[in-house]
This record gives C-alpha cells, structure tokens and sequence, in this order.
C-alpha cells in the first residue's frame, strides 16, 4: 500500500463523556453539536454501544493504547506504568511508516505511564505557569490570558477551577502544522482532560444552562466541594437538593459543550487543509449522577460509566447497533493503514462484529466511605460487597449485562434497567453468560511483567499531587 493511499489517522478523546449526555446519544441538551455534525456527514458513523474496557482513564486509555483488556496489559491492574513487553498501537503505525504524534492534558496519558511509547512526539499539558510558557509558547497563552473569562475561570488563584481546552487545542493544530510538512501519512491521538471533573466551565459559559438558582459564583464554589469531598457525599447518600443537582447537570453539560467547539474546530480544519484523514471522536469513560447512589467514576461497571460516544468519519466501515469497543477501533484503524494487527485484541470492523462487550476493574477498598458512614451498604455498587469490592469482569450483549465477582459474586441486568439484579429470575441467561465468561478468560494472554513495581512510586510526585486533585491515586493505583 502506498502513502497516498494511506489515511492519516487523528484519534480524540474527550475525558468523563457519557453516551447519553451527548447529541448522538439523545439528550435532551445540545451538548455535542459539532460532534454530531460529524456523525451525520458524509463518511460519518457514530456506535450507539460503543462499550470502554474499564471505568477510569489510565487503564482505559492503556486499553486503547495497545488494543489489549486491563487485565491483560496491566496498567492500573497492580502497576501504573505500561510494561515493556506489551506493544503498542502507536508503534505499529510508526513501523509501518506512519509518523505519529501525542498531546495530553492528563498524567496518565504521557511519559509517566509509558503510554507515550512508540509517539515520535509527545506533549503534556502542564500546569505551572512557567511550564506552561515553554510548552504552549508566547502566542496562544498570550491569547489565552487575553480572553480569560471566554476559556476559562477569570482571574481566580486555583488552577484545578482552569479549563484547559484551548491551550490543549493549541498543542494539536501545533502538531497538524508539523506533521502536514511531511509526506509520509500520520497518526496524532489527543486526550482532552475536559469534561472530568471539577465540572468548572470557563465564566463565560457558566450561565449557557439556565437552570439552577445560585449565583455564579455558589454553583462554582458547590461544584468544587463536591469534587473535593466526593467520597464523603456518596457515604451520605448524595443528600443534593433538585436545585444542586440541576447545578452539577448544567456545568457539566456546559463544560462538555465548551469541548465540543474546539472538536469542530480540528474537524474544519483537518477538513479542509489535510486531505484524506480519518477522524475519531470518542471517551476513556463515562460519568455517574447519583445513579447507583454514585458521584464520578469509581464504583461499578454499568452504562453510565462504560457506555461512552464513538464516532468515527472517513473510516469505511458499516453501520452495526451490535456492541463495539475501542481495541476493535483501533485494529480498524491499523488494518486501514496497513499495519500489523496481530496483537490486537479486537474485531476488524470493516468485516466483523462482535456479539458481547468485555469489561473490567479491579478490587478496591471503601474505607474511606464506611470511614464517614459506618452503616453504608455497599451492595448499591454491586450485590454482597462490603468494605471492599471484589475485582469484576462485566459482559454486555444487546439484551444485558451480566457482572461477576472473582469471589463468586454475580449480578445480572436486563437493559436499560441496571437498578435490579435478575440473575434469580434468569438463571438460563446467568449459565449462557458463565460460560461466555469462561471461554473469554480462557483465551486471556495477561502479561508477565518484566519487574515488580511499587504501585504508586513510578509517578512523579508532581504528576501524582495533579492526579490527586483530580480526585485518583487514593483508591485508583
């Protein structure tokens, strides 16, 4: 296959975005026009059961990474680097003669991790102002400074309350102007922190849903303590009234709309100044509001947190409603490219499907839950857990989902509804997605790591004070 025959590749993704909080997954706000634009033009398609490996970004985004399942890679499963046994998407494009390129503003995508591995460039978003200078230059930070309220909080000391999407933004169409010189073709992936929480939206936009009745700055300062005591309010039971509800919905659906400019203004211009290029829009993860009595993204495996937007155009491949997950996208891509495959766990989506979706995460401890309410039952995250939850392997066909514990434990859903386990009243669907399960794991390929290592210490400890405020590292490493 020849260069020009060869698409360019750009991958985009949008952190914490949930299929049904965007405009090709039938909400009710438009939070995603642009990227419904996309999905609806020509060469547009956008999966409707697009299912992410895991539940937060450093496993998942390892997962799209290399094309393997967590439990197979490792990365946020015992360590929090990529071992160096496990190849990568990014140096099969560059071995088959793709240049490729990162630009990050999460630590856990970057050099920190090793996901940066086979990237001729890499870039992180960083957070000092000097830094900052360095990395993104004079010009756009400048710009940045200049319209302060338009893309982010004003004049306001907490840099966690900034958004980062425009000087995120600046380091992509740095990288498109960069890799447009070249003649060989290209693959640029970007990971856009924003809509993650804190769900702070720059000033300007604060307002774009009216729907709450606190002042501008009560809805900010409300959203920050919510993210700064996120645990503390799940052990209460989110006591929110309707109106601190309709505050976390709104700047969070104002936020991720803010994110959606800047993907119709890569899109314009790839369009229209790169030739033949396939565009990826999609997320690491989704995001829970109380479902499950749940804040964030840490407790279960369910749609709100696993069903995630993927629209693709340019990229030749029929529409299906079956499920699909991003190490088949990724075996796509490398199969539309003429790179090697093989070590991909997916479906080539130009000629497969598949008939059910994998997903995993690990045990975690709720100390720090039952810490501020001794009597939270924990069985709302998933049936017979207690301080701890065991580590789980979810699968998800057209009709349910289906979840077991390594300790024995089990719930089935028949979807949508995933409030009640049917598993005593479907035990024909149980023994049919048991033995799924089985053969699943049976044919797993999990890494043999090539060093122990401490499962926290590999971070910088500023990559680790960053991710921490974030809300991970306490209960996610």
């Amino acid at each position: 296959m020849s260069d020009a025959e060869r698409p360019n590749v750009v991958v985009l993704v949008l952190d914490s975005v949930r299929l049904d909080r965007t405009s090709v997954g039938g909400y009710g706000r438009e939070t995603t026009p642009n990227l419904r634009d996309i999905a609806e033009g020509a060469g547009g398609r956008s999966f409707g059961a697009a299912i992410a490996h895991t539940r937060y970004t450093l496993p998942s985004s390892a997962s799209i990474l290399t094309g393997r399942y967590p439990g197979d890679h490792g990365v946020g499963f015992g360590s929090n680097e990529l071992d160096a046994t496990v190849p990568t998407v990014a140096e099969a494009f560059r071995e088959a003669g793709y240049s490729t390129a990162m630009v990050s503003s999460n630590h856990f995508v970057s050099a920190e991790t090793g996901l940066d591995r086979g990237f001729d460039r890499s870039q992180l978003l960083p957070n000092s102002p000097a830094d900052l200078l360095r990395t993104v230059g004079v010009g756009p930070l400048a710009k940045w400074t200049a319209n302060i309220r338009r893309h982010s909080a004003g004049l306001e000391p907490d840099k966690y309350r900034h958004s980062s999407a425009y000087l995120t933004t600046a380091l992509v169409e740095r990288q498109l102007d960069s890799l447009s010189e070249r003649s060989d073709p290209f693959f640029l992936y970007a990971h856009y922190n924003q809509p993650h929480r804190p769900y702070y939206p720059p000033l300007a936009w604060f307002d774009r849903y009216d729907a709450y009745e606190m002042s501008r700055g009560e809805a900010g300062d409300f959203s920050m303590d919510v993210h700064n005591n996120l645990e503390e309010y799940v052990a209460k039971g989110c006591p929110f009234t309707d109106d601190q509800w309709a505050t976390l919905n709104a700047l969070y659906d104002a936020q991720l709309e803010y994110t959606d400019t800047f993907v119709g203004r890569l899109f314009e211009r790839i369009r229209r100044d790169l030739g033949d290029t396939v565009v990826v829009v999609t997320s690491d993860h989704g995001e829970h509001f109380g479902e499950r009595g749940a804040l964030g993204h840490k407790y279960a495996l369910d749609d709100a947190l696993l069903r995630v937007p993927l629209v693709t155009s340019g990229l030749r491949v029929p529409p299906t409603d079956k499920p699909v997950q991003h190490s088949d996208l990724m075996k796509t891509l490398l199969a539309e490219a003429g790179a090697e495959t093989g070590f991909v766990d997916g479906v080539d989506l130009r000629r497969e499907s598949r008939e059910f979706a994998v997903s995993q995460d690990g045990p975690r401890s709720l100390d720090r839950i039952y810490g501020t309410n001794p009597r939270f039952d924990a069985s709302q995250f998933f049936p017979g857990a207690d301080r701890t939850l065991p580590k789980r392997t979810a699968v998800r066909t057209a009709e349910y989902r289906y979840v077991r514990g390594d300790d024995g434990t089990r719930a089935l859903f028949a979807l949508p509804d995933e409030s009640r386990d049917v598993s005593g009243h479907r035990e024909d669907v149980v023994v049919d997605l048991d033995a799924t399960l089985d053969d699943w794991q049976a044919d797993r390929r999990a890494i043999s790591p090539a060093r122990e290592r401490d499962r926290s210490g590999d971070l910088s400890e500023g990559a680790r004070a960053n991710l921490r405020k974030m809300g991970y590292l306490e209960e996610d490493l």
